[in-house]
């Protein structure tokens, strides 16, 4: 018959994150991913042995590390939608959720979403790399 259905708009991608640091964070990410695709590949070790050295980097760096080195532990590489798209992936959930435990200083949970997507050889600095950029984005 003659009815017509209404879809509600897709909620922002920020609607659900904490503050404003985990939607800078996600746009950062969104921006760098697309150009991340057409880098090199990156050592994590020798990433975070770079960007240690250089305190004063801001967050784009580290970032940029972080997209590369999670391009190598996720099987299919992460999944980060383009700039202004109205709904979040899986990947970009599990980011901001590794965030907001680091923020919290929450360290089980931080282990926790660690270990349930990335081999070992790259928790450590996965973690390092998502800290660094959380502490440069609060400044």
């Amino acid at each position: 018959m003659g009815s017509q259905q209404q879809f509600a708009a897709p909620p922002a991608p920020q609607d659900g994150f904490k503050d404003e640091r985990h939607s800078a964070a996600l746009t950062l990410l969104r921006v760098l991913m697309r150009q991340c695709r057409a880098k090199a590949r990156l050592e994590p070790f020798e990433a975070c042995a770079v960007l240690q050295n250089a305190p004063h980097e801001g967050a784009q760096p580290y970032a940029d590390a972080l997209l590369r080195v999670l391009a190598q532990g996720l099987d299919h590489g992460p999944v980060i939608h383009r700039v202004g798209a109205p709904e979040c992936s899986f990947d970009e959930h599990w980011l901001m959720a590794l965030m907001d435990a680091i923020a919290r200083d929450d360290r089980a949970s931080t282990a926790f979403l660690l270990r349930a997507r990335l081999p070992l050889h790259l928790r450590r600095h996965v973690g390092w790399l998502t800290a660094q950029m959380m502490q440069r984005l609060n400044s």
